[in-house]
């Protein structure tokens, strides 16, 4: 006698909208410019800024990220754009 089929489970995707952003997590108040490796990973590789929907960073924290970048690239720290 034949078992019978199961169903797969499939894994289901969280929810971009939920991510806690790693800023809070940490509790940090601002973001240096300075930091370089902390700010090359919210940028790609044509170092444009990566969006909120793919890091998981909150507004508040996305906004001090981009004024740190746009500082970083006045300093010559990180290309405008490739």
């Amino acid at each position: 006698m034949p078992k019978p089929m199961q169903k797969k489970q499939r894994q289901q995707r969280s929810d971009p909208r939920h991510k806690e952003c790693p800023f809070c997590d940490k509790g940090a108040k601002y973001i240096d410019y300075k930091d370089y490796p902390l700010i090359k990973g919210y940028t790609d590789y044509f170092a444009n800024i990566r969006q909120r929907y793919y890091t998981g960073v909150c507004l508040k924290h996305q906004k001090m990220l981009r004024t740190a970048i746009e500082r970083a690239r006045f300093m010559g720290m990180i290309a405008y754009r490739k």
